[in-house]
């Protein structure tokens, strides 16, 4: 009986032993294979079905410590997969707290040390950067377990990675493979070290690198990427032709049809690199033209813009495809700079044009009589139908110019004519004067002459107003605006003293030479020419020919042969002039360009009232406009130490105060922090202000006459209005 008793005591406890380690096992199981999942699809930022291997890992778990207690045989076992399952699931508080658990309550166990690389990598992911490489660290000096020790090392060189520390990353990484482990891991190893070679430009290194990789059986993921950054690596070694063995192979794995984009993108590169520009543009369209959204995608057209803009000068088609690259990839890393161009092409492509229609209307009406007949002909029917107060239905404004033409300058469109025709001849029916008959039989005449003979098919510009002498200052103007745009808008100082030099030998007696000249003092007084011999030729051709322009005057007070008394208002007038320029950029919406601008003024006189506006401007802009917040500290910082202006230094200082900081203007005044912007105009608080205590204090009754700061044509109005008192 005893003996049956203790058979059946042994037998249980086997079952039980049994049920414990199947549990135990399956937990493993689970977990295996959600790591199978990710390490097969690396590039996927969430992996749900590997998630729910990981909950069950941790069902599985919990359910074994609440069975067989945590102090039974697997408890510390099922602990730490539940704090790796936890890990991986992003539940790093989680884990952390679970991992710590762990080293308090089973110091003794056999897993102590994978413990500690665990509790290391949660430590790193939560920033506590010092004690996580602790712990990574005991790891690499206490366990015999070589697999262990090249995790450490992944994990320490994967941080020197990411904080950009290459060189700190490549020892890492080869410690690691001095270990033993298995291929997954050798694969992303040898990966990273290529990685850290090739970010350095170590190209050479990194091909012997990327190539170990095939080796070790790499997920999808780090093998696109590898020999993807391995072709990379032979076009800036001049090996172009294994670069394209290699891309024209990748296009026929199905495998890497995701990615076919960027790596056809590649091989028009190297097109362009052997001056193959046609079959490199051909290329870039094709791929644009398939319209996949990547990066890859995004990637042909910025480059193609860039050949279009450099190479080609072909300006429209630059804009096209930089304004292409957003819509194509929103998350292309370099979109802001597309964008960017974009816009500053645009007002490029807008004033060359407005160049090229003047200089071709300018020829045409000085050499072409029936052109300039057409021309003033028109503008003067035109004028008629206003005074006697009838308008087609299709307004004369919409009838066109065709720039391309070389017979007339009006090429109208056939619906366009029947509804002036209509016009015309019902207003010759109501008129009783004999002029204005007469004017308009001969217009009726014409258009039916235009009608039957010379009416164009396609609609076109609008009607040109103008007559020969605006055209020539607008050209002039533009002339001068080209200049401008590259020295303030592009920053480009070679294309702006260009075009400065070529406005100055066309217009030497315009009103904006003077200022043409004083820019290029500007430009070559800069760091980047620092020219001192060209600033005082310039300088002097200034003096000469210019002589009662502010620009002469002010570089005569600067060398000390004019004094305050002699020009009192110089520099001033200077600064005043400048501001409103700023003004007139920044109302339409040219910030850099308003910013660049300001900065000149604010840079003249800090005793200059316009000086300390030009300087709040700034700092406006950044905290309202831009939104950046570190850069409008700065700017009011600048504002409240170098300029002596009492009301200006205390808007700077409310704005620069620490929060429970006592403020100097009254409560309420403007908004109480940087978090929040105004809710008015900075500027208008010192537009009408004076020196005394008596501004300060009248601060908050000028704010709440102020209008809203959207663009609007009040505002703006306002704004052009308040700048000039």
């Amino acid at each position: 009986m005893r003996i049956k008793i203790i058979v059946t005591i042994i037998l249980f406890t086997f079952l039980i032993s049994c049920a414990y380690y199947n549990t135990l096992f399956n937990a493993k199981k689970s977990y295996n294979a959600g790591i199978e999942i990710i390490q097969k699809e690396p590039e996927k930022n969430t992996h749900p079905q590997a998630n729910q291997y990981f909950q069950d890992t941790i069902d599985k778990c919990w359910k074994l410590i609440e069975l067989y207690s945590d102090q039974s045989k697997y408890a510390d076992d099922a602990l730490l997969y539940i704090v790796k399952s936890e890990y991986y699931l992003g539940s790093y508080a989680q884990a952390r707290s679970h991992a710590n658990q762990f080293l308090l309550k089973y110091s003794e166990s056999d897993l102590i040390l994978e413990a500690n690389l665990w509790y290391g990598k949660l430590l790193l992911k939560d920033y506590n950067i010092d004690e996580g490489k602790e712990y990574l660290n005991k790891v690499i000096n206490l366990s015999n377990s070589s697999q262990l020790r090249a995790e450490a090392f992944y994990e320490l060189g994967n941080l020197a990675f990411e904080n950009e520390n290459y060189e700190e990353a490549i020892k890492y990484f080869e410690q690691a493979l001095d270990e033993k482990i298995s291929k997954q891991y050798a694969a992303f190893i040898n990966f990273y070290l290529g990685e850290s070679y090739f970010t350095q430009k170590q190209y050479k290194d990194a091909i012997r690198q990327y190539k170990k990789v095939e080796k070790f059986s790499p997920s999808l993921d780090v093998e696109y990427k590898t020999k993807y950054h391995l072709g990379k690596s032979y076009i800036e070694t001049g090996n172009n032709e294994d670069a394209l063995t290699l891309f024209r192979k990748m296009l026929t794995a199905p495998r890497f049809k995701t990615f076919i984009p960027f790596i056809k993108s590649e091989i028009a590169r190297i097109y362009h690199l052997e001056n193959r520009t046609d079959d490199a543009i051909d290329l870039y369209k094709e791929v644009i033209k398939e319209r996949v959204s990547s990066g890859g995608t995004a990637e042909a057209s910025f480059s193609l813009a860039k050949i279009y803009e450099y190479e080609i000068e072909n300006v429209d088609s630059a804009v096209f495809y930089y304004g292409e690259v957003r819509k194509i990839y929103a998350k292309y890393d370099s979109v802001q700079i597309a964008e960017d161009k974009f816009y500053f092409l645009s007002e490029l492509k807008k004033i060359r044009d407005e160049m090229k229609r003047d200089r071709y209307l300018i020829y045409k009406l000085e050499n072409d009589s029936y052109f300039l007949d057409s021309l003033y002909t028109l503008q003067y029917e035109d004028s008629i139908l206003t005074v006697i107060g009838q308008v087609p239905t299709q307004p004369l404004d919409t009838l066109s110019m065709n720039i391309d033409s070389t017979s007339t300058l009006y090429h109208y469109s056939l619906v366009q004519l029947d509804s002036l025709q209509k016009v015309v001849s019902d207003t010759l029916s109501l008129t009783e004067n004999d002029t204005i008959r007469t004017i308009l039989e001969d217009s009726l005449a014409r258009i039916n002459d235009y009608i039957y003979f010379k009416a164009p098919k396609q609609a076109e510009e609008e009607l040109e107003k103008r007559k020969l002498p605006q055209i020539r200052v607008d050209l002039k103007e533009n002339e001068y605006h080209l200049a401008e745009f590259f020295l303030l808008q592009m920053q480009e100082l070679d294309s702006s003293i260009y075009y400065y030099k070529r406005f100055i030998q066309q217009y030497e007696d315009s009103i904006l030479t003077p200022k043409a000249i004083y820019s290029l003092v500007y430009v070559y007084s800069k760091p980047a020419y620092n020219d001192m011999q060209k600033v005082d030729s310039l300088e002097n051709v200034l003096i000469q020919q210019h002589p009662e322009s502010q620009f002469s005057k002010v570089i005569l007070k600067q060398r000390g042969i004019l004094t305050e008394d002699d020009s009192p208002d110089i520099e001033d007038e200077l600064g005043y002039s400048m501001f409103l320029e700023a003004e007139e950029l920044y109302d339409q919406n040219n910030i850099d360009s308003a910013l660049a601008l300001y900065k000149r003024v604010a840079d003249m006189d800090s005793t200059s009232i316009w000086s300390a506006k030009a300087q709040l401007a700034r700092a406006w802009i950044y905290e309202n406009d831009l939104n950046e917040i570190d850069a409008a500290i700065q700017e009011y910082t600048i504002l409240k130490e170098n300029y002596p202006q009492p009301e200006f230094v205390a808007i700077a200082t409310r704005k620069t105060n620490l929060p429970g900081e006592t403020s100097i203007l009254p409560e309420g005044e403007l908004s109480d922090s940087l978090s929040t912007p105004f809710s008015q105009d900075s500027l208008a608080t010192v537009s009408e202000a004076t020196p005394d205590s008596q501004a300060v204090e009248s601060q908050a009754d000028i704010l709440l006459t102020l209008p809203s700061i959207s663009k609007t044509k009040e505002y703006r109005e306002w704004r052009m209005q308040r700048s000039s008192k």
